[in-house]
């Protein structure tokens, strides 16, 4: 155990959000807080379990609604994406400069709710955390995955779509088209205060045995339930 803490306060915020740092040890975790006390949180998973999470060294964001119009040159996004050649946003996150990085790259993701227009449907996604360059173009609809990283700014396509190019690392890029439907979220730096019961919440997890431990706590602001 002390081990893997020591590896994973080396790794800091960059990894957070990336699955492939911590393979077996990370889980995403989506639901409702039941209750929190010091630093234990308590959440009641979408699947309708109980997960209790050691708090005391996470970070903390709001997750607050935005737009597509918040997305311009430079600004470091992540977004869950589903099909391929182009890929389809399910939903687009604004990173804040203190956030800028985190998990940045293309890796896995989870099943997660398509809200934009497949009727609620669980489809399969990946992540792509980079810098965007904005691009017009339409595509269709097809499997997930997730991308994070910094926009540079695009032009309207029909429909209200639009299409970034995202990149990261040194030669690694996808290109995104964004319907008009996804819903689009920014993280706002916050602390332990927003952690009331009933509010929504994503976390991220560390877990070691029967211990999990919460690297970053984000949770909708009034009433809103994070799409991540």
């Amino acid at each position: 155990m002390k081990h893997l803490s020591k590896t994973l306060a080396a790794a800091g915020l960059t990894a957070l959000l990336s699955s492939a740092a911590f393979a077996a040890q990370v889980e995403r975790v989506r639901g409702t807080i039941d209750k929190a006390e010091g630093s234990t949180l308590t959440i009641k998973t979408d699947d309708g379990k109980s997960e209790t999470v050691d708090v005391g060294g996470a970070k903390f964001a709001w997750v607050v609604p935005s737009s597509l119009d918040a997305i311009k040159d430079g600004v470091f996004i992540g977004t869950a994406t589903k099909g391929e050649n182009p890929m389809t946003a399910l939903e687009v996150v604004l990173f804040p400069e203190s956030m800028r990085g985190t998990g940045e790259g293309h890796y896995g993701w989870d099943t997660i709710t398509d809200q934009t227009g497949g009727a609620g449907s669980k489809v399969k996604s990946a992540m792509t955390n980079g810098t965007v360059k904005a691009e017009t173009a339409n595509a269709p609809k097809v499997k997930s995955a997730m991308t994070n990283g910094t926009v540079k700014a695009d032009k309207a396509a029909s429909g209200g779509e639009r299409t970034l190019t995202v990149s990261y690392g040194k030669d690694g890029s996808k290109e995104i088209v964004v319907p008009s439907s996804a819903p689009i979220v920014a993280f706002e730096p916050a602390d332990k205060a927003i952690l009331t019961p009933g509010a929504k919440v994503f976390a991220v997890v560390a877990k070691d045995g029967a211990k999990a431990e919460g690297k970053l706590v984000a949770v909708g602001k009034d009433g809103l339930t994070p799409p991540m």
